[in-house]
């Protein structure tokens, strides 16, 4: 055999080992990334498994990469939160931000105005000295800061002031459910005789018409220079429609994320699972707008209340209450209808514990026929325990909304 042939041989023999070595290699570099992708899968299963551990019970002294995980849980669309933990039978709404009426214009400005003129104005009460805004204070979140407020001659109420943050997008109204609408609500103030004290809804009238100056207002918004009681209210009602503001919560879920800090998301977080306050404060107006009994109508006692019963005469309305929205509800203190509980630390204590209590003391009061559903509290109140961390959050939380 030539020598050319030899080496054409020689080459071709180490060509072949040189393309087989190459092609060992490739297969075993793929083998080890085809190792390295599965281990990279397992720990992103690990990760995500960890996650939703986390999610379905968050520790109660959580470290700061839980925090920041828990908080990515949130910083998105309100549909794609961890799922609320509800009773049985609730169906609740999530979290959402509140469609805030726009500010009215032209005519409608000028019949807020007016009403707003009258809300403030004590003619409208027979001693001349008492106006809506005396228990419902802008300065003070729409209340008085009061237990319960005061009225004509000094005389005390039973109930705390309700707040009228949106009161105009909320149905049925005062602590009882009495009124369905604001026209009807604002006419009840004037002839209750703890407050207003006048003696017929005429009377107010008649004191607002003598005035030039309101019969100029009612001429240019109404057209009318006597006005009725028709007028009247619906003035003060469309000025109340507009006691609404935007709050961090808004701006939270409306994709402004920074508006909470990690503290508050992980109080969101304990409101919408551990604490169970999403079974009645949901939605945009953070109410389910229904009536519960908290253990707190103080049957037999001097502050007895029995609520809702005084409304519909039903047994099982006994000490039953509106849920309030708790749209504001750092600024609204004293809370619950009495304004037995004076900050938020306290309501927080008051549930944790499971609500109050109503038991007969005395034979007099076993023999009350309303005792039995005085003491027929809400089921949903469970009594429940969170640590003083867990507790600084979800006030945090509370005082974002």
């Amino acid at each position: 055999m030539s020598t050319h042939l030899r080496l054409l041989y020689v080459f071709c023999a180490v060509a072949a080992s040189v393309i087989l070595a190459i092609s060992c290699y490739e297969v075993a570099k793929g083998r080890r990334l085809t190792n390295e992708e599965r281990l990279a899968a397992l720990q992103e299963r690990a990760i995500e498994q960890r996650r939703q551990n986390l999610l379905v019970e968050f520790p109660a002294n959580p470290t700061e990469h839980d925090l920041s995980f828990l908080a990515q849980a949130y910083r998105q669309p309100a549909e794609n939160f961890p799922p609320l933990s509800l009773f049985s039978g609730i169906k609740a709404e999530e979290l959402a931000p509140l469609p805030i009426p726009p500010r009215p214009q032209g005519q409608q400005l000028a019949k807020a105005q007016l009403g707003f003129k009258l809300f403030r104005d004590p003619q409208l009460s027979r001693s001349g000295q008492i106006s809506c805004q005396n228990c419902h204070n802008r300065e003070l979140g729409w209340g008085d800061g009061l237990q319960s407020s005061f009225g004509h001659d000094r005389a005390k109420g039973k109930r705390n002031a309700p707040p009228l943050f949106n009161v105009g997008l909320r149905s049925p109204l005062f602590w009882d459910g009495r009124a369905e609408t604001l026209e009807e609500q604002a006419l009840m103030p004037m002839t209750d005789q703890r407050e207003m004290a006048n003696h017929d809804i005429a009377s107010a009238v008649q004191r607002i018409a003598a005035r030039p100056d309101y019969q100029e207002a009612f001429q240019a918004v109404y057209n009318v220079s006597t006005p009725t009681a028709a007028e009247l209210t619906d003035a003060i009602a469309t000025f109340q429609r507009t006691l609404e503001e935007p709050t961090r919560l808004d701006r939270f879920l409306s994709g402004q994320y920074r508006a909470f800090n990690n503290e508050q998301i992980w109080g969101m977080h304990l409101f919408r699972t551990k604490g169970g306050c999403a079974n009645c404060h949901n939605g945009p107006l953070l109410t389910d707008n229904k009536f519960h009994n908290l253990g707190l109508s103080l049957l037999g006692r001097p502050r007895e209340d029995v609520g809702r019963y005084a409304i519909t005469n039903q047994l099982l309305d006994v000490g039953r209450f509106r849920t309030p929205s708790i749209r504001h509800v750092s600024q609204t203190a004293p809370y619950m209808h009495n304004g037995i509980i004076r900050d938020l630390r306290r309501v927080v204590r008051f549930y944790e514990v499971g609500g109050g209590r109503t038991r007969p003391r005395n034979e007099q009061e076993r023999a009350n026929p309303f005792m039995p559903y005085a003491g027929m509290t809400s089921p949903f109140l469970k009594p429940f325990s969170l640590t003083v961390r867990e507790r600084e959050a979800l006030i945090a939380f509370l005082e974002a909304i």
